[in-house]
């Protein structure tokens, strides 16, 4: 099974989580359980190749790394095989982890400096938070899914350009756009793309 192509220990960061032999399927976490990795016989999907690799991020309620995008390959003749990309796909993770976006349960952007708040205040309703970000005092709101939109960026975008053009600041005034989680750990600086729109 699985098992005889483990190594004695596993890739730094990884636990093995469960072993069913009975369906060919084994699943190892990895970083305090925010990601999982599993290996899955499926020959009704793929007879030549039934050994299918899947990850999936498990915390945070953003896509921390899309699998789909890695190019990695997800599909194998072999059970050796597929353990063999399974244990590459934990050190290349354990490498690059330090890159992922941070664990994210809410989204939040900052639409001005704490000067600016009494104008911020009459456009926006709801909770407004003032935090400290690159020796400024800048004010952050909540980002909403806009209707119609998966994406979080985009609607932070569209909020925040037209506040910008409703409240008539110059693109010399404004100072938002930085997109964070909930703990204010960056997830996306928005202002190249914002400076792009207001003008």
């Amino acid at each position: 099974m699985y098992t005889d192509y483990l190594p004695a220990e596993l890739p730094e960061n990884w636990v093995i989580a469960e072993i069913d032999e009975k369906n060919d399927y084994i699943e190892f976490l990895g970083f305090d359980e925010e990601f999982l990795i599993s290996i899955l016989k499926d020959t009704y999907e793929n007879s030549d190749e039934p050994f299918q690799l899947i990850m999936n991020p498990l915390k945070g309620m953003l896509s921390r790394y899309a699998f789909e995008n890695l190019d990695w390959p997800q599909w194998f003749a072999k059970r050796i095989e597929a353990v063999r990309s399974a244990l590459d796909l934990m050190n290349w993770m354990n490498q690059n982890y330090s890159n992922f976006d941070p664990v994210t349960l809410e989204v939040f952007v900052s639409i001005g400096t704490e000067d600016q708040l009494p104008v911020i205040q009459k456009y926006y309703e709801g909770e407004l938070i003032i935090h400290p970000y690159a020796n400024e005092q800048l004010v952050f709101k909540k980002v909403s899914l806009l209707r119609g939109s998966w994406d979080y960026s985009e609607s932070a975008i569209e909020s925040i350009c037209h506040f910008a053009k409703t409240v008539k600041l110059s693109p010399e005034e404004w100072k938002g756009g930085i997109l964070t989680n909930e703990k204010f750990q960056i997830l996306e600086d928005l202002r190249p793309e914002l400076i792009k729109h207001l003008k």
